[in-house]
């Protein structure tokens, strides 16, 4: 009886594992997961709702325990934190600043839940402006508040009414408080007028003048062409300016980003020479390409210059001051420059800013134009920089999508941004991939090879990861090549002449080779000797 009752509770236990082990494949979960990440999180259903859809559309049977346990492998999360509120407030602000609609707003790749950052805009009264814009949407008719309209220019006050009471107040560290009595003296005004949080209320003069900045470039700004650049200021405009070879922007953004990598090197004489040289170019820049000054700014200041403050002000200084002297102290983009020189809020404006800029040239310009398409490079850059990598990414393989339909120079480029993220991920293989692909692009691109940067980039990076593995010939062979078009005077987003001839010496002494590297031949070659 033992035995036959022990045996039937064995064969219970294996009926029971079998169940358990029922369910759907890791490979029917695979297949599943972009479905199930539409309804869940784009559309924004119930978890029983999904898994009732994709029983009945798609034949998908699982448990809510089963779908559960997916959505923590596959990291996928619906709710807030408290730091993502924060960002989503600023995107908020942005939208709202340039009369875009809110309900096009996408955070990490799914539309923004309005309704959950109102709660949050309900707890924290710096966002007490925005929640009467989102009071009117229709996503919740029952959210209504009697607020007054408040003047983009002045600092905005929070007013709610409380019977009998009538009763103004936001948060302020300084309050002025008045008492009115009406003839029935049961029925007191209590008003209290504030000022709103000082960086929420740079934050928020920063994006306003930037959208007049932006407005103002489109309607009534008159760029000047660059033969009128070469006649005002003969020798700021260099000569692959002047032959189309570069633009003036592109040449301000390289030169601060060597001067920058210049001073990290302790190359100051180099370094000085670069940032005199940008100095020199803002001026034009000012009266030729404005917002694309201004994004360079915004990339280049996105972090602050470890141990280099100083300089950092003293730049941007020059540039605030030299706006206010080109277009006046009072014009909006002047009093954009100087919010950003000035006010200790760049981190909070810099993507806002930039998503400014950028929205503003497409919503006027064709999808291939050359500017926005900079603008879009300069956009995934800074991202990179201030290491949000997952969105540079989902941005950057959007515009490689895009440029498959460009020009084949703007495809490298594209690719080039995507090598740059890898890169500063430690991604080596995909360096690696990128920097093959950009090669073979350009070798079936006859009529502009070796017409840009991309390639000495893709030359460098493959050349700098040979000469790690011990490659010493291959990564010659790649280094030769990277230096002869930087001398040639090809602008690279990568390393100086002067870092790519010290990398090539440093390969040729390994493989018992001497060089010279001040030595350069007339046609771009370094000189060796055995």
């Amino acid at each position: 009886m033992n035995n036959t009752f022990n045996g039937g509770a064995i064969s219970d236990q294996v009926v029971n594992q079998q169940w358990r082990i029922i369910g759907p494949s890791s490979a029917q979960w695979s297949d599943i997961k972009e479905i199930f990440t539409q309804l869940y999180i784009v559309e924004n259903r119930k978890l029983k709702d999904v898994r009732e859809i994709l029983s009945k559309s798609h034949g998908f049977n699982a448990s809510e325990k089963m779908f559960k346990r997916r959505i923590f492998d596959w990291k996928i999360r619906k709710n807030y934190k408290a730091k993502d509120k924060e960002i989503i407030a600023k995107k908020v602000k942005a939208c709202v600043s340039s009369g875009q609609d809110l309900h096009s707003l996408s955070f990490q790749g799914r539309p923004v839940k309005l309704d959950r950052v109102k709660r949050h805009y309900r707890t924290d009264k710096r966002f007490s402006r925005l929640l009467e814009t989102l009071s009117h949407s229709p996503e919740e008719d029952d959210i209504t508040i009697d607020e007054p309209p408040i003047k983009e220019d002045s600092p905005s006050t929070a007013t709610g009414t409380l019977c009998p009471w009538r009763y103004s107040a936001s948060n302020s560290d300084q309050d002025e408080m008045s008492l009115q009595y009406d003839n029935d003296p049961s029925n007191v005004t209590i008003t209290r007028h504030l000022s709103p949080p000082t960086d929420f209320y740079a934050v928020e003069s920063t994006l306003f003048h930037t959208r007049d900045a932006i407005r103002w470039h489109f309607t009534s700004f008159k760029p000047l062409k660059v033969k009128e650049l070469v006649l005002r200021f003969p020798r700021t405009v260099s000569e692959e300016v002047r032959t189309g070879r570069i633009d003036q922007a592109s040449e301000f953004w390289l030169s601060l980003y060597h001067g920058l990598h210049h001073i990290e090197s302790g190359n100051s004489m180099h370094a000085w020479k670069a940032f005199d040289k940008c100095c020199q170019m803002v001026q034009p820049l000012l009266m030729s390409a404005p917002l694309h000054l201004l994004s360079c700014v915004l990339l280049h200041f996105a972090t602050s210059w470890q141990g280099l403050n100083e300089l950092e002000h003293h730049l941007l200084d020059f540039i605030s001051s030299m706006a206010s002297s080109v277009v006046g102290s009072e014009h909006p983009l002047a009093l954009a420059f100087g919010m950003i020189a000035t006010a200790d809020i760049r981190d909070l404006v810099v993507e806002s800013i930039m998503d400014l800029v950028t929205q503003g040239y497409k919503s006027r310009r064709k999808l291939d134009n050359s500017s926005l398409f900079a603008l879009r490079v300069d956009q995934i850059d800074m991202l990179r920089k201030r290491k949000k990598f997952p969105q540079a990414l989902t941005l950057c393989q959007q515009l490689v999508k895009d440029s498959q339909t460009m020009r084949k120079k703007r495809y490298r480029t594209a690719l080039a941004t995507l090598g740059r993220i890898f890169a500063d991920q430690g991604e080596e293989y995909g360096v690696e991939s990128v920097a093959h692909r950009i090669l073979d692009n350009e070798a079936s691109d006859m009529a502009n090879a070796n017409s840009g940067g991309t390639t000495a980039w893709a030359c460098e990076q493959l050349g700098s990861l040979s000469l790690n593995r011990g490659e010493y010939v291959v990564a010659e062979a790649y280094l030769r090549r990277a230096v002869e078009m930087t001398v040639q005077r090809y602008p690279n987003r990568g390393p100086s002449m002067v870092s790519l001839t010290e990398r090539l010496a440093t390969c040729l002494q390994l493989q018992g080779k001497r060089t010279n590297t001040g030595t350069l031949r007339g046609n771009g070659q370094l000189s060796t000797g055995f």
